[in-house]
């Protein structure tokens, strides 16, 4: 009997045997995939910080660029809007007496052809007044170059004065100015030449002498735009033809044409 137990005995030795060594890989297994696991764990926890540092990174260098956009959009509003002023200073010099600050010769000859042009198509009347600063030669000689400079803004300032929001004064040279008068006849150019005559001999500091001492008068002539008036210099040479009556019959008065 006892050699019969022999066999079953190993037997039992061996199937414990085995199923230790079963329990030992699984349990090595089982260490191997807690370790992956926590590795691969520790690896998404990286991916994830690494994600939102370039989430954080982007977000900052996309608000720089947008800060560096409007930055760069408010310097080229800022300059477009120098350039915009230059170019009206630009066109105020090229068309503005530097002197009286009135319109220059250049801006009167286009409101002088603009005009004409209009007023013949609305078949409105327009008159032109061209007038001369009496004895202003004398005023430099006697006062001074600057005195007679500060009576030629002084004329410019009495001529803005008198006159109204639609009417062009304009210094054409040295001591020569002209009115374009839209929508007036020839009366009432000729009752606005004797305003400006009497604000003329009223003014008191010509020249920034109070007091009376010097004295300005101007010779002028006015005409209204007729059918031989043709061109613009042809309407023009008319007016200073009045302005040389004129002088011819004594200054300081207003001849119509």
């Amino acid at each position: 009997m006892t050699t019969g137990l022999l066999p079953q005995v190993a037997w039992a030795h061996s199937g414990n045997a085995g199923f230790g060594g079963v329990s030992g890989v699984l349990g090595a297994v089982c260490v191997l995939l807690v370790i992956a696991l926590l590795w691969m764990g520790a690896q998404l926890r990286q991916q994830r910080s690494q994600a939102e540092q370039l989430a954080v990174q982007a977000r900052t260098e996309a608000s720089q660029v947008q800060h560096r956009l409007e930055a760069a959009l408010l310097e080229s509003a800022q300059l477009e809007q120098q350039l915009r002023e230059q170019a009206e200073a630009f066109e105020r010099l090229a068309n503005e007496d530097d002197l009286s600050g009135l319109p220059n010769r250049r801006a009167f000859d286009d409101a002088l052809a603009r005009d004409m042009a209009l007023a013949r198509r609305g078949g409105r009347p327009l008159s032109l007044v061209v007038l001369s600063i009496d004895h202003l030669k004398q005023i430099n000689t006697q006062w001074s170059r600057a005195v007679g400079d500060l009576v030629l803004c002084e004329v410019g300032d009495l001529m803005r004065r008198s006159l109204r929001a639609s009417d062009m004064p304009a210094r054409l040279g040295n001591k020569e100015f002209a009115v374009l008068l839209t929508d007036t006849a020839l009366a009432d150019a000729e009752t606005a030449c004797q305003r400006l005559q009497r604000l003329f001999s009223q003014y008191a500091e010509w020249g920034g002498h109070p007091g009376g001492d010097i004295k300005v008068s101007f010779s002028a002539g006015v005409v209204q735009l007729g059918e031989d008036d043709q061109a613009p210099v042809l309407f023009y040479q008319r007016a200073k033809n009045a302005l040389a009556q004129a002088k011819r019959d004594g200054r300081a008065r207003t001849c119509a044409g």
